[in-house]
């Protein structure tokens, strides 16, 4: 999609929301397409990168770390633990409480996903200096945190 595309409407063309999302929908996919030979997808593979970052955790705090939201992130874990890539392990003082932890065909897994999704962001910033990409993350960065801090705004119609 280039900035002067015919399907794509002018003021999106340039607007900084339309384009993340698209690249993001594009990354997604890619990431999607690759993942899918190993059996996984990135909605699998996140929660596994994260246990392998952070080590065992409980699923609340999963959830907290996660853009998933918890019904969804319990059907994620089950498919996970279904597969063989995590287990539950009870926790003594809260018998509702389990920890989370990955198996070795999960830690596999979370390296794989890792290794595909460094190397789509390499390809995304391919011709980039190594200055532009600090620019590009701090400008990424700060354009999330400003749409963070401006939950509940009222917009302009």
């Amino acid at each position: 999609m280039g900035a002067h595309d015919s399907e794509v409407h002018p003021e999106a063309a340039v607007a900084p929301g339309f384009l993340t999302t698209h690249a993001a929908q594009t990354f997604n996919r890619l990431a999607d397409e690759a993942l899918r030979a190993d059996g996984l997808s990135l909605a699998l593979v996140a929660p596994l990168m994260l246990l392998h970052w952070k080590g065992p955790m409980l699923q609340r705090d999963i959830v907290l770390h996660s853009a998933v939201r918890q019904p969804a992130l319990v059907a994620v874990l089950g498919k996970l633990e279904h597969l063989q890539m995590i287990e539950r392990v009870a926790v003594a003082a809260d018998r509702r409480a389990a920890m989370i932890e990955l198996t070795a065909a999960g830690k596999q897994a979370a390296l794989r996903g890792g290794d595909i999704l460094r190397s789509l962001n390499k390809i995304g910033l391919a011709g980039f200096s190594t200055e532009e990409i600090a620019q590009l993350v701090a400008l990424l960065q700060r354009f999330s945190d400003n749409l963070t801090k401006s939950s509940g705004t009222k917009y302009q119609k």
